[in-house]
């Protein structure tokens, strides 16, 4: 698995030299949120179209399988979306996300599945950064800090390992196209997953603090069934996800 460590995907030569040898590779190296991609408009054409651009390009060369990590945000502000739902990009984030999608199909084009991320969530989130919204609800929950909430969004979580899970059962299926991966879950409002955290940590709920969300930010809810049909199904609930993702952060203190 390559990290930032090993070099910039946008840089000539690096994907040449990290998909060589390779079979199968997942792209998920990307800029993500809606307000980090507005603050740095070049940053996010460059990490999320260019690096792709490159990505496509040297597994198409080198004979690997490509399986492009998109966002379920290419949907736009849609209540609901399936895999069929056209894509209508309501944030330069979403965007950029939906032009790695169509270079990827232009240069690696075979047995290509695209997967469209919905709210994933686990360890290892940068928190305070727009992005990472429950590891940064439990973060300020531990620390007695006030935890701001999007007034009227409303998200179906899905936990890393079961969204890691479906990644493999895709590309174990040999099937392409896209797939949906998230929860179909109820959404459940920004404010009561506040509180959630709030119960997890052991905090007042009184923290919690609703306020506008920026423009841009779209939460359908998506549809999974082609996911479902190869077997997959979440294991872990909202809570346990919670309190496991509390648990990794107090033993990486």
């Amino acid at each position: 698995m390559l990290e930032r460590s090993h070099g910039d995907l946008a840089e000539p030569g690096v994907a040449e030299s990290a998909v060589a040898g390779e079979e199968v590779v997942v792209h998920a190296a990307a800029r993500i949120g809606v307000v980090r991609c507005e603050e740095e408009p070049l940053l996010a054409l460059r990490s999320n179209v260019l690096a792709t651009t490159l990505v496509a390009r040297a597994c198409a060369a080198h004979g690997a399988r490509l399986a492009y990590v998109s966002t379920a945000d290419v949907y736009g502000a849609v209540a609901a979306a399936d895999e069929d739902t056209p894509p209508a990009p309501a944030s330069l984030y979403a965007l950029t996300k939906w032009w790695g999608e169509q270079t990827a199909r232009l240069y690696a084009p075979e047995r290509l599945p695209i997967l469209r991320i919905a709210n994933p969530y686990g360890p290892g989130v940068e928190t305070a950064q727009g992005k990472g919204a429950l590891p940064t609800m439990l973060q300020q929950a531990e620390r007695g800090e006030r935890i701001p909430a999007f007034r009227g969004e409303a998200r179906s979580w899905c936990w890393i390992g079961d969204v890691a899970r479906a990644i493999r059962l895709v590309l174990e299926s040999g099937e392409d196209g896209v797939f949906n991966i998230g929860s179909d879950a109820d959404p459940l409002a920004l404010t009561d997953a506040a509180r959630l955290a709030c119960e997890v940590a052991g905090a007042s709920p009184e923290l919690v603090e609703e306020v506008d969300p920026p423009p841009g930010r779209v939460t359908p809810r998506i549809g999974v069934e082609r996911l479902r049909a190869l077997g997959w199904r979440p294991e872990v609930g909202l809570e346990e996800g919670m309190r496991l993702l509390l648990e990794s952060s107090r033993q990486a203190a």
